[in-house]
């Protein structure tokens, strides 16, 4: 049927939207309350052409259907696509999809949508405005950034699945992330510097605005922000979560005093971290006088640091109040707390001890190692061996065996491919 048949029919009338200013339109209800239309002057409007083409047009008809809770109207969108001569324009193929290819196309529809939220005395549009906008990508990110990291999950993994990202396709989205990581982390353990001679770790204070003084608030925020680094190394036990200086003990009397973890991971049991810097000695500078024959005194640092990790394990197990980032309480019964595993970070032990053939080398070495197996509550992990397995988690190429003391230079362009 063509569009000149229905000259009788109020509802033929069409409103061009690019030629026409869409302001001058009304909306209000008929003379009965029962339902309500669009109005150019006195004249009811069917619908709004998008856009004209050589051999036809895209139509977008509303009607009004009025909600019985609230008596306000919900509009009901309708698109065509008709010829000239006003028949329906058929599909070239079997799907029945109207796409908005032109750009003009979209800006006009946007236009309607934009009209009818301005009659929302009586248009009911739900809370359409809150949840759709059109926002610019820097816009997106931005509030991306705010979200907490199981909303930022639940986002990512509902947009590969409409987009149909493939496990390759999403691996090489995260790489330049993480790659980046790597690179940031050689910084650290090198102590590098920029153009200007600004060191990595006040380059990354500065760009992050971390207030907290020393390297270990570095340290901390860096794994934190990549905290793939530690839940896919530590361990066998993939660690879903990590949530910041946890209190892991009662207080005293003076409500002061309690334990405090520096990372805790949640998954199916507990694990706790923590942190020292990488500068951190594991071992005193000379051996004692008191040392027994190949043993080599641990520095204080190590000591305390071993002890304190010791300590809020033992606390933790008593204490049941963890909570999220957000100030949520995590649920102890699903998140078990039971012989808690606790980790060490700590040092670097090719800068201080490397696995070269030396009496002094060797014997620290030998001592850690016999500190470690005999361990069996802590696991300690200096940086340096993190940024070993982080590193063939990125880069499909072996690390080379004296990676740490190769020129920096080199190493950035021809390992880390900078």
């Amino acid at each position: 049927m063509s569009r000149t048949s229905n000259i009788n029919n109020p509802f033929s009338n069409l409103f061009d939207i690019k030629e026409r200013d869409i302001d001058t339109l009304v909306i209000k209800e008929n003379y009965s309350k029962d339902n309500c239309f669009v109005y150019d002057k006195e004249n009811i409007i069917g619908g709004f052409i998008l856009i004209k083409k050589k051999n036809a047009i895209t139509i977008l008809r509303v009607s009004f259907y009025r909600s019985k809770q609230d008596g306000k109207y919900l509009p009901r969108l309708e698109f065509r696509k008709e010829t000239d001569s006003g028949e329906p324009s058929k599909s070239k193929g079997n799907d029945v999809i109207i796409r908005f290819s032109d750009g003009d196309e979209a800006r006009a529809f946007w236009k309607v949508i934009h009209f009818l939220q301005g009659f929302k005395e009586l248009v009911d549009l739900g809370d359409f405005h809150s949840k759709y906008q059109a926002v610019s990508f820097d816009s997106y990110l931005v509030d991306f950034k705010t979200k907490v990291q199981a909303e930022k999950v639940k986002e990512l993994t509902a947009l590969s699945e409409s987009i149909r990202l493939s496990k390759q396709e999403i691996k090489e989205l995260l790489l330049p992330h993480r790659r980046n990581a790597i690179h940031w982390f050689y910084a650290f353990l090198k102590d590098l510097g920029n153009k200007d001679g600004v060191k990595a770790f006040e380059s990354y204070r500065k760009k992050h605005s971390i207030k907290e003084q020393g390297e270990e608030a570095i340290w901390h925020h860096f794994l934190k922000s990549n905290d793939w680094i530690i839940g896919l190394n530590i361990d066998i036990k993939f660690i879903r979560d990590l949530l910041s200086k946890q209190k892991v003990g009662y207080e005293d009397s003076k409500g002061v005093g309690s334990p405090e973890v520096d990372l805790l991971g949640i998954s199916y049991f507990t694990t706790l971290i923590e942190l020292k810097t990488s500068r951190t000695k594991i071992f005193k500078e000379k051996k004692s006088t008191k040392s027994r024959a190949n043993t080599w005194d641990f520095s204080e640092d190590f000591i305390e640091a071993y002890s304190q990790a010791l300590s809020q394990r033992s606390e933790i197990t008593e204490y049941k109040d963890i909570k999220d980032e957000n100030g949520n309480l995590i649920d102890t019964k699903k998140n078990r707390i039971l012989d808690p595993k606790a980790v060490l970070i700590i040092g670097n032990r090719n800068e201080e001890f490397p696995h070269i053939r030396n009496s002094e080398f060797d014997m620290k070495t030998d001592c850690f190692e016999r500190m470690r197996r005999d361990s069996r509550n802590i696991e300690i992990v200096t940086y340096d061996e993190l940024f070993e397995r982080a590193f063939h988690i990125v880069f499909p190429d072996k690390l080379p065996k004296d990676w740490f003391d190769l020129e920096t230079e080199f190493f950035k362009s021809n390992v880390l491919k900078v």
